[in-house]
């Protein structure tokens, strides 16, 4: 399940041209109905992806390296080091000119289809569906301003305010 999210935060938010720095909310809607919230942060070569639910995590992407944070205990946070981190890598490099891409992208057993806002900052929505998988994550309230790197740092985690 970990390389869906890793997936979800490496296509949407690394290397495509959105804004340098901001804020946005997003809500992942599954096809079961069951939906999570969060807020991610994009500063320059560094991004968070955080759930807002207690007992799931925290992505943050500094120093061209992945951590993964327990919502539940923001004093340790792990390198996320496997085979799972390059293959987005590889997909940010097709999307890479966001916002002129195809509406539509077949990648390692995913389809993922966009639809782009009017204010090209960020996607209003991204479809993602696959054998194991199938979710849209649609993005609101979508800011740039700037964002302080303490909110970037790991061990520990520091709390951003909502």
């Amino acid at each position: 399940m970990i390389k869906l999210f890793i997936l979800i935060f490496y296509f949407l938010f690394l290397k495509t041209g959105f804004a340098s720095e901001g804020e946005c909310y997003f809500e992942e809607v599954y096809k079961n109905g069951e939906t999570q919230n969060g807020i991610f942060l994009v500063a320059d070569e560094n991004i968070r992806y955080e759930y807002f639910d207690t007992n799931l995590f925290t992505i943050i992407y500094t120093q061209e390296k992945f951590y993964l944070t327990n919502n539940n205990n923001k004093e340790i946070s792990d390198e996320i080091k496997d085979q799972r981190v390059s293959v987005f890598k590889s997909l940010a490099n097709i999307i890479k000119d966001y916002p002129n891409i195809d509406e539509q992208i077949l990648f390692d057993g995913h389809q993922i289809d966009i639809d782009k806002s009017s204010n090209n900052m960020f996607p209003k929505r991204v479809s993602i569906q696959s054998n194991r998988a199938n979710l849209s994550i649609y993005l609101f309230d979508c800011i740039s301003k700037p964002i302080n790197k303490l909110f970037f740092k790991t061990n520990p985690m520091f709390e951003y305010p909502r």
